[in-house]
């Protein structure tokens, strides 16, 4: 009989080689939800036994459960399979209800594996701190984010980095948005690296210099400016979803401050917040006319 050794698997490492590993689709299968080790996705949104928090994103879990429990058929899940471990990419609300309501025991769930550069032994059994894990997934789509987009961190004026899984993807997807309508839709034309960085211009960084000019990072340690960008555009989705009509930036940032914001004397928005974002939300419903 084989002895089967217990070994760490050093993320540390393999991060220096981001460019010879991959993702691989694997397509739609059903997937042990114990084997889910994490929901990693959402800015402080759900606690660390995938419960939901307090707030919005319970009124969200609450919608989604009596539509389970109306029969209503879900999208599958999206996950990360690291080894033989999944991560949530999206899908964390389905993925509660399906457990607290159901006891699923296994959840369709699309799944992208992270191809490794190292040999799986059926002689040993590999393991990996779940931090830490998370830390390399996210350093692997900064990677595909920037091939992608050109947009180097290494010459960035504020460089777009993040603390959670998929918002390299939220930014892309905003990118190809703003391809597809700014300047008349003349960047199509081009290569994505115009509409990159004149997306970082005209977008990214004046919203950097709000936040700035009134220390509105100040108030969430150990997160980016890119973290809050992230956030404040997809909570400006689910407001909206959830009222039936497009809140706006300026609810939204009010909602965001009353909602998350630690320090004292911030609680309400300076009009030159205010006035700088209700900019952003025209140019934003431009672009969707």
């Amino acid at each position: 009989m084989n002895e089967i050794n217990d070994v760490l698997v050093d993320f540390g490492s393999i991060e220096k080689n981001l460019r010879r590993y991959k993702i691989k689709d694997r397509g739609v299968h059903a997937i042990e939800t114990e084997k889910i080790v994490g929901s990693l996705g959402r800015y402080n949104d759900f606690s660390e036994n995938l419960l939901p928090r307090r707030g919005d994103s319970g009124l969200r879990y609450e919608s989604v459960k009596q539509c389970l429990l109306n029969g209503v058929n879900f999208p599958p899940i999206k996950v990360y399979q690291v080894l033989d471990n999944y991560f949530v990419i999206d899908g964390h609300h389905r993925l509660m209800a399906a457990r607290k309501v159901f006891n699923a025991k296994y959840i369709d769930a699309e799944v992208l594996e992270v191809i490794f550069e190292f040999e799986i032994s059926p002689n040993k059994s590999y393991s990996y701190n779940t931090e830490r894990a998370k830390e390399f997934l996210i350093k692997l789509e900064e990677h595909f984010f920037q091939k992608k987009t050109f947009l180097s961190n290494a010459v960035l004026k504020c460089p777009l980095k993040v603390t959670e899984l998929v918002s390299y993807g939220k930014l892309y997807e905003e990118i190809e948005n703003y391809r597809a309508s700014a300047n008349s839709g003349e960047f199509q034309k081009k290569s994505i690296i115009f509409a990159s960085y004149n997306w970082y211009e005209k977008r990214f960084l004046p919203a950097v210099e709000i936040m700035d000019e009134d220390d509105i990072l100040g108030g969430f340690p150990h997160r980016t400016h890119t973290d809050l960008y992230v956030w404040i555009q997809q909570h400006k989705y689910y407001l909206s979803q959830k009222t039936g009509y497009d809140v706006g930036f300026d609810f939204t940032a009010q909602d965001f401050l009353k909602k998350y914001k630690k320090s004292k004397g911030l609680y309400m928005l300076p009009s030159k917040i205010k006035e700088a974002l209700k900019n952003i939300k025209e140019q934003i419903k431009e672009l969707k006319d």
